[in-house]
Formats: structure tokens, C-alpha cells, sequence
């Protein structure tokens, strides 16, 4: 089995949002006409849909966002505590890492290659029988077309850490293409590069479930082996991405780069700054096709660059306000822009074209309060925001600089994730 290589991420899955229905809620949409499968048209025009997870309850609401009306309410097994799309963003993917547990829900648009033309198809949304059970499911890492689900495992029961590999067909399938079982549980991550991935490793005498070391495993069938551990060490790992030539992890003490060259792979260290408080470390990395340089992220407000080729770490100064933190964020993996909502309620958008600076500022909210989330839309240059304390779902038109509440809901909103077919055309999704 291969695992195509990372290149330009045209396809990647968009961070989760929050969404909902308008203020006539009870006015769900005609399902009829949704359940029609478009056989005789090979196109389907959509701005797609919108996966959201309630905060309270064990549900999920699909919407769709041509005319902001709700599809379908499901019940879930357990509530949601993570929400992502599936590689080609046909399936929304329910964590419910309290119970072990994970679903899928199937959005109902997506694109079949028939050989000589794509075939578009339009159908009703639908909870997919299948599941994966394993020890508190967390990270889902996506490239290309593939994902790697990680399972943190449970260090006082014994149980170790797993990863599983899935793209829409798998899921399709009922099936996942290759799994791997760790030796003891940790709070880990994957990434996938072409036959490898590159994954976590945790010693048994580190005193918390946080990894310390990385790996590359390489695949055989539906299985994986062990390749090389790294020999630089990366304490209390937390974070990770990637690019065309490097994958990034979190250290305590710095970022770890592990390079890619002629399938070769080897390991960098980059320190932390000087000035780095006490504790302070980065936790949180981007990755972009369209940067050589990573964005790390520490104490949700200070951003910065991390550059592979140079060995060098460089604060951003992205901050109008130095106050300012970040309530919320979603990377757009098609154009490369980081969508940063401040806690004055002004919307940043950083560039990873150029070195993640950014690019575009301008308020959303008013007093901003509580949770939100949000979510890129992959046909157009729509940014959707939900707020849970007012129960609204914003949609801003990054271009014109807009935005409008479009749903009003009678539940609060947890997660939210974009679903649907991707534009592929750079002209019609330029941002």
C-alpha cells in the first residue's frame, strides 16, 4: 500500500466552525429534493455545508449554506468533543474522546473520478455505520487525502497509544487502510509523508502522558515498522505540521525539524528565544504548501516564525494591540491563510505567501464574550463564525470585508466544520 507523498495540499480539510439555522429553524429543508442523487448532471453548485456539534447534547446539526436552512439533526452516541472534515471533506468526523468513541456523518456532497470526467453528486446527509472504538481519540491529522486519527490510550489502564489512516473511501469502505499500536499510551500526533509517518514516541520514565521523542515508521500492508527513532529529544511534545520538505514538532525547549530529502529523513533543533518566559514554549504549529517557514504559536497571543532552512525563530509582531489574544482560528490549507479572531473582536489574516505577516485586518464583533469557532469555506471567500453565548453564526466575506449573521439557533454550538466539494480553480477561490 502507498500513501501519496505531500505536495500542495489542494484538497486538505478546513479547520472546524461553528454554524447553525436560521431564526425559522423549524422550517427544514425540502428533503426530498436532497435525497434526488443527481445521476443525469455531472456538476453540482454548492456552497456547501455545515457540520456543527452541540455543546449539551449528544447531536449534530447539518446545514446547508445555499440557503442558510437547516438538512438533518443527529443523534450521536456520546457528545461530541472534536469535529473535523474527512480529507475531500465529504464526511464530518465526531470525536467523542471521553467514550472512546468515533462516528462519521457523510454530508452528501462530494466528487467521484469516472475516468474521463468528475462526476458531482448532491444527496441528503446520512449517519454512517461505521465506527472506531480505541482509548480517547484526539488529534486528526490530515494530508493530502489521507488522515492519521491518533488514540492517546490510557496510561493508568495499561492501554497504549494507536493511529489509524483513513480517506473518504475507506470510510466509504467501512474500513481503515493501516493501523499502528504503540508500546504505551501518550498524547501524541501524526503526520503522513508518501510510505512513512512520522509520529510520536514517549519513554516510560517521563512523568506525564506528553511524548519526548519522534519517529519514522514506514508501512507494509496494513501495518507499520519501525524505521528510526530520532536520537534529539523533544520534551513535553505538543503540536506538529507540515510542509513540502519539513515536519515540525513542539519541544518544551524549542521547535523540532525533521527534514525530508531524497527519502531521507533527518532531525534539527531549534531553540527557544532568549527571552522566552519562564514555561513559555510553543504548543501550537501551522503548516503551509506556500510558506518554507512554519507559525508557531505560544500563550495564545505570541506568534512566531519558525524557519527550517535557517535554524531560526522569529517573533511575529501581528498584533495591533499586545493585550489582544486569540479566541479563535482556522487555517485555510488551500490558500494558506490563517484566519485569527481577536479578543477585541477584529479579524486578522495572516499570509503564509509572505512569511505569515498579515495581510488584512478589520473588526467582526462587538464586545466579544464566551466561546466561537470558526471555519473556511473551500469554494468561495466565506469565513464563518459561531458564537455559543448568543446561539448566531456570522458569515464574513473576507474579500469585501463583511459580515452579517445568517443563523440563529436554538441550541449552543460547540463545533463546527466545513463540508462539501472543494474548488480547485485557484481564479474562483482566490482569496
Amino acid at each position: 500500500m502507498y500513501l501519496p507523498n505531500l505536495k500542495t495540499s489542494l484538497l486538505a480539510s478546513m479547520i472546524a466552525i461553528l454554524c447553525a439555522c436560521n431564526s425559522e429553524i423549524d422550517d427544514i429543508a425540502n428533503k426530498n429534493d436532497e435525497q434526488t442523487d443527481h445521476h443525469d448532471h455531472s456538476e453540482v453548485t454548492s456552497t456547501g455545508r455545515l457540520a456543527i456539534s452541540h455543546a449539551d447534547t449528544a447531536n449534530v446539526s447539518i446545514f446547508d449554506t445555499d440557503d442558510n436552512a437547516l438538512l438533518e439533526m443527529f443523534n450521536t452516541a456520546n457528545i461530541v468533543s472534536g469535529l473535523y472534515a474527512s480529507p475531500t471533506n465529504r464526511f464530518a468526523v465526531l470525536i467523542q474522546r471521553a467514550d472512546n468513541y468515533v462516528e462519521f456523518i457523510d454530508g452528501g456532497l462530494y466528487r467521484e473520478d469516472h475516468g474521463d470526467h468528475p462526476h458531482d453528486y448532491k444527496q441528503a446527509p446520512s449517519l454512517s455505520s461505521f465506527t472506531l472504538t480505541s482509548d480517547k481519540p484526539t488529534h486528526f491529522d490530515v494530508s493530502e487525502q489521507q488522515a492519521a486519527l491518533f488514540f492517546d490510550g490510557n496510561i493508568d489502564a495499561g492501554i497504549p497509544a494507536s493511529f489509524a489512516i483513513l480517506t473518504d473511501e475507506s470510510i466509504v469502505n467501512g474500513e481503515t487502510l493501516a493501523t499502528h499500536n504503540f508500546a504505551n499510551a501518550m498524547h501524541g500526533t501524526a503526520q503522513i509523508r508518501g510510505d512513512s509517518v512520522i509520529t510520536t514516541y514517549r519513554t516510560e520514565d517521563t512523568t506525564n502522558t506528553l511524548p519526548n521523542y519522534v519517529e519514522q515508521l514506514h508501512i507494509y500492508g496494513d501495518h507499520f515498522h519501525q524505521e528510526q527513532r530520532f536520537e534529539l529529544d523533544c520534551p513535553a511534545l505538543h503540536g506538529s505540521a507540515q510542509n513540502h520538505q519539513h515536519i515540525a514538532f513542539g519541544c518544551a525547549d524549542g521547535v523540532l525539524i525533521i527534514t525530508e530529502q531524497d527519502g531521507e529523513f533527518n532531525a534539527a533543533k531549534i531553540n527557544n528565544l532568549d527571552d522566552f518566559a519562564v514555561g513559555a514554549r510553543i504548543g501550537t504549529l501551522k503548516g503551509s504548501e506556500h510558506s518554507e517557514l512554519f507559525l508557531g504559536i505560544a500563550q495564545s497571543k505570541l506568534f512566531y516564525t519558525v524557519d527550517p532552512k535557517a535554524g531560526a525563530m522569529t517573533q511575529l509582531a501581528w498584533q495591533q494591540d499586545t493585550e489582544n489574544t486569540l479566541l479563535a482560528s482556522a487555517l485555510d490549507s488551500i490558500t494558506g491563510e490563517f484566519y485569527v479572531l481577536e479578543s477585541d473582536g477584529f479579524l486578522s489574516i495572516l499570509n503564509a505567501e509572505d512569511d505569515w505577516q498579515v495581510s488584512t485586518r478589520f473588526q467582526v464583533l462587538e464586545n466579544p464574550t464566551g466561546n466561537y469557532a470558526l471555519a473556511a469555506s473551500a469554494v468561495d471567500d466565506t469565513l464563518y463564525i459561531a458564537e455559543a453565548n448568543s446561539q448566531t453564526v456570522l458569515s464574513v466575506d473576507t474579500h469585501e470585508q463583511a459580515a452579517e449573521i445568517i443563523l440563529n439557533l436554538d441550541f449552543t454550538p460547540n463545533k463546527i466544520t466545513w463540508l462539501g466539494i472543494a474548488e480547485e480553480s485557484d481564479e474562483e477561490h482566490n482569496h
